[in-house]
């Protein structure tokens, strides 16, 4: 039991390191765990869709974007490490007809906790209201 104890306290300190390099890097030690506290399980079976797409017969994730008529709003950080604005660009450019694209430098995954997320929030908000007064 005590060999359990242990592995779970493990097992925790690597998932915490994980999403510490990979998306709260830009945050205090504090605000990670703070944040990392409030994680929840996601689903095994839509990460493997998404993330083994190559091996997956029926195509779950796969997403035909003649059908994604509404407005986009597509966000990269160069500090991404989770997914690369490399990445972030091509998805951008298969939703261009609809896409907009807006990278934000010295930001990461995290954007919505990171320092300077206000000005994100701004830019998100001048988005909202401009795709809404267009669609009037």
């Amino acid at each position: 039991m005590v060999f359990g104890k242990s592995r779970c306290v493990r097992l925790s300190m690597r998932l915490s390191i994980e999403a510490v390099y990979s998306m709260l890097q830009m945050l205090t030690v504090e605000e990670q765990r703070e944040v990392f506290d409030r994680f929840v399980y996601e689903s095994g079976r839509a990460a493997s869709e998404m993330g083994f797409w190559f091996f997956d017969p029926r195509g779950a994730a796969k997403v035909d974007e003649s059908k994604v008529t509404c407005p986009v709003l597509i966000i990269g950080g160069p500090k991404d490490k989770i997914t690369p604005v490399s990445v972030v660009r091509q998805v951008a450019n298969k939703y261009r007809v609809v896409s907009t694209y807006k990278e934000f430098a010295n930001h990461s995954h995290w954007v919505v906790g990171e320092p300077g997320w206000q000005e994100i929030a701004e830019y998100i908000s001048g988005w909202l209201i401009e795709v809404l007064s267009e669609s009037r």
